[in-house]
């Protein structure tokens, strides 16, 4: 019994040990060979994760982008201020229309030094060309021919060249990939001595770029001759494609509500806020997300006024909540409330002003990653898959291996729900376009009727669906099949249609929410919780004494490795959390009580402690399993409804509760019991007063002693 004891107290221990590191380190990453990686990190205390009711996040708002593209391909680059003059000049049809609300992407942006023309500035970016968007739709990179990068900011400064050099600021200096500097009025101060050597400033290039509008019909002469007039301003064009992107229909935009919601809430506990607003807008809260970080690097040392110098600077372009941290002579990071892009540009411009020149500006926001996410288009792939082995009963496929078939949602034509015309349910109908149904009819041919095979569809890596295929589908239509309800049935086809669906989004705004509740919710619900659990404490000592003491330490070790949990799963904490913990925490003390209870009915017909502990835990035991059962039933049925009618309080009350509880039955049953035993091992059996408010039978029996 007592090696038993002390190999379960090692255990408890090793337990604790491991929940106090958890709680112990705001940040946690743990990257073991040839296991999911562990990222856990918040803002709140003990870097758990709070949610937008108690500590607010980020806010952003997208909107379907519609209208037409051109994709354009020069045989010869131009400068983006040359791209850009040039559109602003064109003019079509009889009428002289122009565009209207365009926008200019380059794709493939590389600085080149050229010799600079003598009454030209050094702005190489004319209004509407946007390079901060020249590698996708999110402008995050734009990348040379040889890898290197070159970024330029909003306002038409240019950016950084792929050796590191630091690129123009707003006013149109700039600083050549050798250091040599460019006056802000455009002029250039070569390196050599010799003032006849020609001037070479940095000026932005691309071959590749496409232009945006707003929806444009066949016949419009603006669409019909915007390609002679790329030829006649730029020169000879090699690609040249136009691509309609319409408004998008409810079922478009539920599909691409159903990714996004997936890709920010990937572990289900995240508690986003993620909405349809109007036809084409989606709202999408992030619980913690806000803040950004900009580094600022300085072409030479700044001295300690440089910091007050950038407070003016940094407020004056729109930070907010800014703080200035000096890192080295050159180097400083600034830590603000979320900042956009032209907060960004206008930033940089206002530091060189007034500081000094700059070698390179970069802001990080919490919300990136996130960003990133939602502005990928979902990726659905149809994979073959050939099983290890297949259960003869129930047809389960074990040890899969899937091979790629070159198959994806860019071959789907159409998805709908449909109910089923030769039996009972709904089935999903396909039809994939001329080269997926050749795909899918060579791949039906092979493995129709063939058990071990199916075929794997995914969604951004998530497997929706792996059916058996029953036939040899000819002609690319196909019906998957499989007892679903109406529901279940729509929302698969949503799902594939969303894969195939080209509805992307652009982000129009972007900002911090605070605390949905307040800023001090997050402190009066603690405080709450706290003044609960030492009255629950205070009563359990004052009354059971040293029992009492045992469900303190019982309890203390329950609230570490419940908060533990919520850390590790992760879950994002928000009010609904915080109650169903605290309701947990009684139901945790109710266990106690039980137990010793029945241990006073044992010492009250003159058992031994150690004896009364047995008994009273074994007695106790049924009723405490059969209460944390049924209320651990009835929070899984409270997650399946509150999932479903996106009641986010009754999922969270209900996931928080389920751990309390489950948390609750070990440290009574195991925690409590040991703790009692070791206090009986150590010498306290015999002073039974201590562990119980009963009266003792007169004779005293002693510690080891049986019934």
């Amino acid at each position: 019994m007592r090696s038993r004891s002390i190999r379960l107290t090692i255990v408890i221990v090793l337990i604790l040990g491991l929940a106090l590191a958890a709680l112990g380190f705001r940040s946690i990453n743990i990257d073991l060979p040839g296991l999911p990686a562990l990222e856990r990190e918040g803002a709140g205390p003990l870097g758990l994760k709070l949610g937008l009711d108690l500590s607010g996040g980020g806010h952003l708002v997208y909107q379907a982008d519609t209208g037409t593209r051109f994709e354009v391909t020069l045989l010869e680059p131009a400068s983006l201020e040359e791209i850009g003059a040039a559109t602003e000049g064109f003019r079509f049809g009889e009428s002289g229309l122009a565009l209207e609300d365009y926008q200019i992407l380059p794709r493939d942006v590389t600085v080149e030094q050229r010799e600079a023309a003598p009454d030209a500035d050094a702005e190489s970016v004319a209004p509407g060309v946007d390079p901060t968007a020249a590698a996708g739709d999110d402008g995050s990179v734009t990348a040379a021919g040889d890898g290197s990068a070159a970024t330029a900011g909003a306002d038409g400064s240019a950016a950084t060249a792929g050796d590191g050099s630091a690129a123009a600021a707003g006013d149109g200096s700039a600083t050549a990939g050798d250091g040599s500097a460019t006056a802000g009025d455009g002029s250039a101060e070569p390196e050599g001595e010799s003032s006849g050597e020609p001037q070479l400033v940095n000026v932005a290039v691309a071959s590749v770029f496409q232009i945006r509008t707003g929806l444009l019909a066949s016949d419009d002469p603006r669409r019909t001759g915007l390609r002679e007039a790329i030829e006649e301003s730029l020169g000879p064009v090699s690609v040249f494609q136009a691509v309609d992107i319409g408004e998008p229909t409810p079922d478009q935009m539920e599909g691409v509500l159903g990714n996004i919601t997936a890709r920010v809430n990937r572990f289900g506990t995240e508690e986003p806020i993620i909405q349809i607003f109007g036809d084409d807008r989606i709202i999408v809260q992030l619980p913690g997300a806000s803040g950004s970080t900009s580094e600022v690097v300085f072409a030479e040392a700044a001295s300690d006024i440089a910091r007050n110098g950038m407070m003016a600077a940094l407020t004056a372009s729109g930070y907010v909540d800014a703080e200035v941290e000096r890192l080295d002579g050159r180097s400083f990071r600034i830590r603000s409330a979320t900042v956009d892009a032209e907060a960004e540009a206008a930033a940089v411009e206002a530091v060189e002003m007034r500081v000094g020149p700059l070698e390179s500006f970069t802001v990080s926001s919490e919300i990136d990653e996130a960003k990133a996410l939602i502005g990928q288009t979902a990726l659905l792939e149809f994979r073959e898959r050939t099983c290890g082995s297949v259960d003869p009963v129930s047809g389960a496929c074990y040890d899969p291996t899937d091979a790629d078939l070159g198959l994806s949602g860019d071959d789907v034509e159409r998805a709908e729900a449909a109910a089923n015309q030769v039996g009972v349910g709904w089935v999903v109908n396909l039809q994939f376009d001329g080269r997926g149904a050749d795909i899918f009819s060579e791949l039906t041919r092979r493995i129709a009727g063939v058990e071990s095979k199916r075929i794997a569809v995914f969604m951004d890596g998530r497997e929706l669906i792996a059916p058996v295929a029953r036939a040899w589908i000819r002609d690319g239509r196909t019906e998957i099949s499989g007892s679903f309800t109406r529901e279940e049935a729509r929302t698969l086809a949503i799902q594939l249609e969303s894969g195939r669906l080209q509805v992307p989004l652009k982000l129009i705004q972007e900002s911090d929410v605070d605390a949905l509740l307040g800023s001090e919710s997050l402190r009066n619900s603690l405080l709450a919780g706290l003044v609960g659990l030492g009255l629950v404490l205070a009563f359990m000592v004052a009354y059971y004494r040293m029992a009492g003491v045992v469900a303190a330490c019982a309890l203390a070790f329950y609230a570490v490795i419940v908060l533990a949990a919520f850390k590790l799963i992760p879950i994002t904490l928000e009010l609904a959390h915080i109650g169903g913990f605290i309701l947990s925490v009684g139901m945790a003390v109710d266990a106690n009580i039980l137990i010793f209870e029945r241990m006073k009915e044992e010492v009250r017909i003159g058992r031994t402690l150690a004896s009364s502990m047995e008994v009273g835990f074994g007695r106790a035991w049924p009723a405490i399993r059969d209460s944390n059962i049924s209320t651990m039933i009835t929070c899984l049925v409270l997650m399946w409804f509150g999932d479903r009618l996106g009641g986010g309080l009754v999922t969270g009350v209900a996931i928080s509760l389920f751990i309390g509880v489950a948390a609750s039955m070990f440290t009574a049953v195991v925690v409590s019991r040991n703790l009692l035993q070791l206090l009986a091992f150590a010498g306290l059996g015999h002073r039974i007063r201590l562990f119980t408010p009963e009266s003792v039978p007169g004779t005293a029996p002693s510690a080891g002693g049986g019934r």
